[in-house]
Order: C-alpha cells, then structure tokens, then sequence
C-alpha cells in the first residue's frame, strides 16, 4: 500500500508537518570557500528562538567551528522527508540578542501565580453562564 493512499485515508496528514531549524552561519574556509550553515530542528517555535537568541549570545567565534554570530530561525512545512516551503521567520545577531534579553522586564514566577480561591471564582462565573 502506497504511503499517499494511506495519507488520504487519515485526511492526508499522516506526514505533514511543521518545524523550525535553527541555522548557525559559518565563517569560510579554507581559501574563502563558503560553508553550509549548521542547522538544528525544533518541533516548537518557542524553543528554536530561545536556542537561537542562547547561539545569538554566543557571537562569533574562533574555536573550535567558527560562527559569524548571525543565526536565522525558519518555519518549514514537510510531506515526509521533502521540504514543500521554508520561510525566513528570524535573523538574531549578537547585538539584538544583547539587547532583547537586557531590556525585557521578566516577571518573577510568583507575580504570576493565580490563587485556587480565584480559579474557582471563575470556573463558578463560566458555568452561571453556561459554559
């Protein structure tokens, strides 16, 4: 059985989806020669940015493989193991990075934190109205 008649089956999902990379630029080789950047997969797209703004911070380096600092986050849409359309989602360089995790103001845990009291108020609320 072919693995398109099994997709349309199961409303032909069966291997579609959606991810992220995460693409490392890399500095040239030997004699100027480009290289492929190093590209990580993610399933969620808040993990790919908090590993590319972690990769971001890092800037570029001269050890080991050797990074320009730049990293870029795609969403890509498979059938399989084919790529249907990849889109540029963010380009994070050292600076931007730098930037972003020193003016953003995180709560602590605790500000967020919702008494059982309230959430009861609220399922209470929800059902008065039907839900």
């Amino acid at each position: 059985m072919s693995g398109a008649s099994a997709a349309s089956r199961n409303g032909g999902e069966k291997d579609h989806r959606t991810y992220y990379e995460v693409h490392r630029d890399c500095e040239p080789g030997k004699k100027g020669v480009e290289r492929a950047p190093v590209v990580e997969e993610y399933g969620e797209f808040d993990r790919a940015r908090l590993a590319a703004l972690g990769y971001a911070l890092d800037g570029p380096t001269s050890t080991g493989e050797r990074f320009t600092g730049t990293v870029t986050v795609h969403r890509v849409v498979a059938l399989g193991q084919r790529k249907l359309q990849t889109e540029l989602v963010d380009c994070i360089d050292e600076r931007l990075a730098f930037r972003l995790l020193n003016e953003l103001v995180l709560p602590h845990a605790s500000q967020l934190m919702v008494s059982m009291g309230k959430l009861q108020e609220e399922t209470n609320q929800l059902a008065r109205l039907g839900y």
